[in-house]
């Protein structure tokens, strides 16, 4: 527990069970540590059984939300089941308070991190019974199945509509190729976004140019793409939208290459050789996923072979595609939902 949680133990948990005795304690918080967090349980919400609300890390976060016209409230709050796709538990510091966990993508791109982060939970919920079985013989406890929520979006009239007016935007050419740049976290060693960030100017000469950065990026990161001209940024909100209207994904080891899998979409990313949650597992899946380049002047190139080659890659994002998600047809948030419900149900009733 970071040291904040140890300060705030105590009083958390006498102000806990003084609302535990007046029955005013929150059936299910869903805790949001960013806007990002928010589009993970997003198509979970309207699924869920029992009087729940979302409150937020802070009041910047609940103000990013309500511009989504989302509601939110402000930590700290009192559950009796606590939902989230953190490991944030000094803001939840008693045992009392059971605990669901959440992902917030495929962890087929990064070696998942030490089973005591997931054994804090009571239940954790993953994406395939593959995927529960692998976590399982990790060590981690008390994983379930549970679909992917996130793709649910892909399929929702606001995600098409979003994708519309990002079309419509005045530098947006249909003449042109869309390509989306994902990246994770700079500090984690496994970005390549200093190998395209300063080339977007140009590339944008050529082809319609969409950027989502990880939410933890460095803030010289989002100034930089936000200082360019005919370059859409796009947040977490808007990335499905995004998604959806890219003809081609650009990344590095971003779990967003799942997301695009999923669509059935060409990949080309930027070679990553070593990095602490970088296995030659996941560099081999990689590669056969995507095409890999070493610099941007490559990527016209790749473009090129996967226009010339409509079956290029597709028999391998297929085949990840089911070993990331399962079947994926029907609603992933109802599925997800019926897992928090049951064990919901469960608790609720031992009281």
């Amino acid at each position: 527990m970071v040291i904040s949680g140890w300060i705030i133990k105590f009083p958390y948990w006498l102000c806990w069970q003084i609302k535990q005795l007046s029955g005013q304690l929150t059936p299910v918080v869903f805790y949001v540590d960013s806007e990002h967090d928010y589009f993970i349980v997003e198509h979970i919400l309207p699924h869920i059984e029992f009087p729940y609300r979302i409150v937020a890390r802070n009041q910047k976060v609940v103000a990013m939300l309500a511009g989504y016209g989302i509601q939110a409230s402000a930590w700290p709050a009192y559950p009796r089941i606590l939902v989230m796709a953190r490991h944030a538990f000094h803001r939840f510091p008693i045992k009392a308070i059971k605990k669901i966990g959440m992902k917030h993508g495929t962890y087929h791109f990064k070696k998942m991190i030490h089973p005591k982060k997931y054994n804090e939970f009571d239940l954790y919920l993953f994406t395939t019974g593959d995927e529960t079985k692998m976590a399982a013989r990790m060590g981690i406890q008390h994983g379930v199945e549970a679909g992917q929520p996130k793709l649910d979006a892909f399929s929702h009239p606001r995600t098409r509509e979003m994708s519309e007016e990002i079309s419509k935007l005045d530098f947006f050419d249909p003449a042109k190729h869309t390509l989306l740049f994902t990246t994770t976290w700079d500090k984690s060693g496994l970005s390549a976004i200093d190998l395209w960030i300063d080339k977007l100017p140009e590339l944008s000469k050529r082809y319609n140019i969409l950027v989502s950065l990880h939410p933890m990026m460095s803030v010289y990161y989002f100034e930089k793409i936000r200082a360019m001209q005919d370059i859409y940024f796009t947040d977490s909100y808007h990335l499905p939208a995004s998604m959806l209207l890219a003809d081609f994904l650009i990344s590095d080891t971003s779990s967003v290459m799942g997301e695009f899998c999923a669509l059935d979409k060409p990949i080309i990313t930027f070679a990553v050789e070593k990095g602490w949650r970088l296995t030659p597992e996941i560099k081999e899946m990689i590669k056969e996923i995507s095409i890999q380049i070493r610099e941007a002047g490559e990527l016209d190139h790749a473009v090129d072979q996967y226009q010339s080659d409509k079956e290029l890659k597709r028999a391998s994002r297929l085949h990840w595609r089911k070993v990331f998600y399962g079947e994926t047809e029907g609603s992933q948030g109802l599925k997800a939902a019926k897992v928090i419900n049951s064990y919901v149900k469960s608790i609720v009733g031992e009281g």
